[in-house]
Order: structure tokens, then C-alpha cells, then sequence
């Protein structure tokens, strides 16, 4: 059991060091929060344009129809991204060249099976808010029993979407699932380093913002809400770059037994050219 656990650390060690050869991996975490980011700003402008802020206060035809739009639009975004990421890092892994033009062809590539997954996601999201709204304590313990076993069953589910043939939802659920099943104890201990190490590098922005707001005045104080802000975004670009460079590297293992690719047998500059 305690080898499970380190295999995972291990992971997560060796995850960092592409994200250190390859900073460029960060482009497509940051292009995914802007692109989630406007498309909210545009919704948002629209409901304020067309007076629907009360409806959507009110009508709960638009309130979930709101709902069930946010999760399909971040989850669709944050997806394709993603599976950039895990293209890329799955070239790495094998030695191979790699640019983000070539994560976000091969994210494309598969926008049908990204699609469906965003909308499965957004239906059984806004599903499980309209349970959690009118059926009281009821309601909120299914939301929460779901969101966990979703999120377990979905946990490789865009390695499974990039890196698998398989084409059908349920098959790659299952997969998922599967791997998951196989891998819980790396896949956790993996999942715990990657958030402890970004939370090391955002409580540094985290105290310089709460110092900007509470403590300091004027300029300095708007500078170090900025920095602070910078910092805290930055965090959470990298964690989630890692992440799917972590789960990659999981998927890598629980279907090959291979830990984390080239890094056995392979001297990192030649995985890493320079340029």
C-alpha cells in the first residue's frame, strides 16, 4: 500500500520536471481561462442588454438553462485545453517533439467526443443542482455522493478521450473508471502532491493581496492586490498544467506499467531538445 503511495509522489516529481523543461504548457491553461472568462463576459453582457437579470432570479427555466449553459461552456473549454495539455505531455513522454500547435490539433481532433462529454457534464450538473434545490438535506447528500463518484469515474477521462481508441461515452467512462480502480492509491497521493505544491507557491500571493487590501494604501496598495492576484493566477494555470501532465503520466502507468514515460531509462535533455 505505502508503494502505491510514493509511486505517486514520484509521479508527481517527475510531472514538475515537464512542466520545468516545458513552461510553454502554460499557454494552454491560460488560453483556457481567457476563452471561459469571455464567454462569460459576452453571456453576461447579453443577459444585462436584454434586462433577464430578474428572470434569471425568478423563472427556473432560465435560471437552469443559465446553469446548464455555464457548465457546458467551462467544461467544453477547460476539456479541450486540457486534452492539449495531455497530448503534449504523452509526446514527451515517448521522446518526441511537441509544440501547443500540436496539442490543440490533436485536442481538436477529438472535439466530437469533447462535445458530448460537455454536455453529459452540464445535464447531470444542472440535474443534480435542481436535486439539491427542491429536495432539501435529501437532495444535498445525493449531490455530494454524485459529485464524488463522479468524480472518481471521471478522473482519466480526457487521457481516455486523447490517448484511446475508444469512441463511445460509456466505453470511455468505463475506462476511466477502470484505471481509476487500478491506480487509487497513486492516483491520490499524485492528486495531494500536485495541491500541496501549488498551494506552497499561492499563499505568498494570497498574504501579498490580503496585504494590499487590509494593510497598505493607494498605488502600493492596488500593486500588491495585482502582484498578489498575479501570483494566485499563476498558481492555478501551473496546478492545472501539472495536473493533466500528472494524469497522463498515471493513465501512462496504469495501462503499461511504465512509470512516467522516458524518466526509467532516459536521459531528460534528450527527451527535452533545446528549442
Amino acid at each position: 500500500m505505502t508503494s502505491k503511495y510514493r509511486r505517486g509522489f514520484e509521479i508527481t516529481r517527475d510531472s514538475l520536471r515537464i512542466f520545468t523543461q516545458r513552461p510553454t504548457l502554460l499557454v494552454l491553461p491560460a488560453l483556457s481561462l481567457l476563452a471561459v472568462g469571455s464567454a462569460f463576459a459576452v453571456l453576461g453582457a447579453i443577459v444585462v442588454q436584454r434586462g433577464l437579470v430578474a428572470s434569471l432570479l425568478t423563472n427556473d427555466l432560465y435560471k437552469y438553462g443559465a446553469l446548464f449553459c455555464a457548465i457546458a461552456i467551462s467544461s467544453s473549454v477547460a476539456t479541450f485545453f486540457n486534452a492539449a495539455v495531455v497530448h503534449c505531455a504523452a509526446q514527451l513522454f515517448d521522446g518526441n517533439p511537441t509544440s501547443v500547435r500540436d496539442g490543440l490539433a490533436a485536442a481538436w481532433g477529438a472535439r466530437r467526443q469533447i462535445a458530448l462529454w460537455a454536455v453529459t457534464a452540464a445535464t447531470l450538473g444542472t440535474v443534480l443542482y435542481i436535486l439539491d434545490e427542491k429536495f432539501g438535506v435529501v437532495g444535498s447528500l445525493t449531490r455530494m455522493v454524485f459529485d464524488l463518484a463522479w468524480a472518481l469515474l471521471t478522473f482519466f477521462i480526457v487521457p481516455v478521450i486523447v490517448l484511446d481508441e475508444r469512441r463511445s461515452l460509456r466505453r470511455q467512462l468505463r475506462r476511466s473508471g477502470s484505471l481509476f480502480r487500478d491506480t487509487w492509491g497513486e492516483s491520490v497521493s499524485a492528486t495531494l502532491g500536485v495541491s500541496f505544491a501549488f498551494l506552497l507557491v499561492a499563499l505568498p500571493g494570497v498574504a501579498l493581496a490580503a496585504a494590499g487590501y487590509f494593510a497598505l494604501d493607494g498605488a502600493v496598495a492596488a500593486g500588491a492586490l495585482v502582484a498578489g492576484g498575479g501570483i494566485v493566477v499563476a498558481a492555478i494555470v501551473g496546478s492545472q498544467t501539472v495536473s493533466a501532465v500528472v494524469r497522463t503520466a498515471l493513465y501512462r502507468y496504469a495501462t503499461t506499467g511504465a512509470q512516467v514515460g522516458p524518466f526509467d531509462a532516459r536521459d531528460p535533455d534528450a527527451v527535452f531538445p533545446d528549442g
